[in-house]
């Protein structure tokens, strides 16, 4: 509206103040004590009138120098491993949702050096192209060669013709998921954003019921979902 002309302090008044921008932690207090990695991706755009646009958030750190003091505060996360060492993760990260799953494998990393036992990893990431967000990949393989990770389905959606998300490379694993989730009482993680919650959970949920007919058994894979809610065996940090 060109002919409104608020003063200073009217904009002030109406304008909320800025949300604090929260960053899942992605590394292991046992393996950095004195120091915590985040898995920041500079959000910029071009907006239709061919404008640069910028993240609020991304922008300032991506300008800070080595050094520079920030304010930050810490928050517990609802990503917690299990209590077991040898209970299996199962873990789809989409973008930077993979911070808090290097933190896992950091942990089982450094577990298995200790001597523990540890049970098997299995890792889904998503992202667009690999080229430009492969994001930690070099060390999702490191990880796998050393025997830390025992699965990693990569859904790179635009590399290829057909689309491949990261629910098309989990039900190409079904028979692992199975083994990992339901027969070695395994964990499940999902952090990103919202979108693939519904379909990634339908794969579990077809999980749950080839491997109840498979007993012989009749199961609700929804009710089913919900026990494993109750028991922190499906958790979601999602945004």
């Amino acid at each position: 509206f060109p002919s409104a002309h608020p003063s200073f302090h009217e904009i002030v008044r109406i304008v909320s103040p800025m949300k604090r921008r929260e960053y899942s932690i992605a590394s292991s207090q046992k393996v950095t004590p004195n120091s915590v990695s985040l898995l920041v991706v500079t959000v910029d755009w071009v907006d239709p009138k061919g404008r640069d646009r910028f993240g609020q958030a991304t922008r300032y750190l991506n300008g800070l120098h080595l050094g520079a003091p920030v304010t930050v505060s810490v928050k517990p996360s609802v990503m917690k491993l299990p209590q077991k060492s040898t209970a299996p993760l199962i873990m789809a990260g989409l973008g930077t949702g993979l911070a808090p799953f290097r933190a896992f494998v950091q942990e089982r990393a450094w577990q298995k050096q200790q001597g523990i036992p540890i049970g098997s990893v299995l890792l889904y990431m998503g992202s667009r192209h690999q080229r430009e967000e492969y994001l930690y990949g070099e060390e999702w393989e490191a990880y796998q060669d050393a025997g830390i990770i025992t699965l990693l389905g990569r859904a790179f959606s635009r590399d290829q013709k057909q689309k491949i998300y990261i629910q098309d490379r989990m039900r190409e694993t079904l028979a692992d998921i199975r083994k990992a989730y339901l027969h070695e009482e395994g964990a499940f993680y999902l952090c990103g954003s919202t979108w693939p919650v519904p379909d990634v959970t339908n794969v579990l949920e077809e999980a749950i019921e080839v491997d109840a007919k498979a007993a012989g058994k009749k199961v609700d894979p929804r009710k089913e979902i919900d026990r494993l809610k109750d028991e922190l065996r499906y958790v979601l940090e999602v945004y």
